[in-house]
């Protein structure tokens, strides 16, 4: 058996990320710690108890990974290619965290309580960061003048509704692939967002 220091909290907190999307949150500690090839008082010294570890495995971290993208335009590219970009970033982050939110909902965790370890709630943040991308679009004219708030909730939800039906039935709701259901969502927004003189 591994020596406890000789195991990483990073290596525990994969470990028992997977373990908890396999078999859901009423998986054992002995479960974890047999796979990390430790003993679960090891596991203690580290997560005090099953429910701190299942947090720190599965809360996901600010800020999301697909955030500095979405900060650093738009560019020079076609608005089309960014958009897709975009939308693809988030349709993956979503099959993760939806499988993610899946196991919590099925836990004792209270979602509230959850929000308030956070500086802005995580929902919070993707509309102002998606929003702040379509106001710098649309004063550098690339798109028209919409409503930026509501905008960045359709993409998002958008994303993640799909992301997180999938994960409940097994396969995409309206039977799309990811490409092609994130290209129709593009052609989507081209629609409402291009500027009228170019639609």
């Amino acid at each position: 058996m591994a020596r406890p220091r000789s195991i990483s909290d990073e290596q525990i907190l994969h470990t028992a990320r997977e373990c908890f999307l396999e078999h859901g949150p009423s998986v054992s500690t002995d479960v974890i710690a047999e796979q990390l090839g430790v003993s679960s008082p090891a596991l203690f010294k580290r997560f005090r108890s099953k429910n701190e570890l299942m947090m720190a495995a599965l809360v996901p971290q600010q800020p999301a990974p697909w955030i500095p993208l979405v900060e650093a335009g738009p560019d020079d590219r076609p608005v089309r290619e960014q958009l897709t970009e975009i939308l693809h970033e988030l349709a993956e982050f979503f099959v993760d965290i939806s499988r993610r939110m899946s196991v919590l909902r099925f836990s004792s965790v209270d979602f509230r309580a959850l929000l308030s370890h956070f500086e802005e709630p995580p929902p919070v943040t993707d509309i102002r960061v998606i929003g702040g991308w379509l106001q710098r679009a649309i004063e550098q004219s690339l798109i028209r003048c919409v409503d930026v708030k509501a905008t960045a909730m359709l993409m998002l939800t958008s994303m993640h509704g799909p992301a997180m039906l999938t994960d409940m039935l097994g396969e995409h709701p309206t039977g799309h692939s990811r490409d092609q259901y994130v290209d129709f969502m593009v052609d989507m927004l081209m629609q409402g967002l291009l500027p009228r003189t170019q639609q």
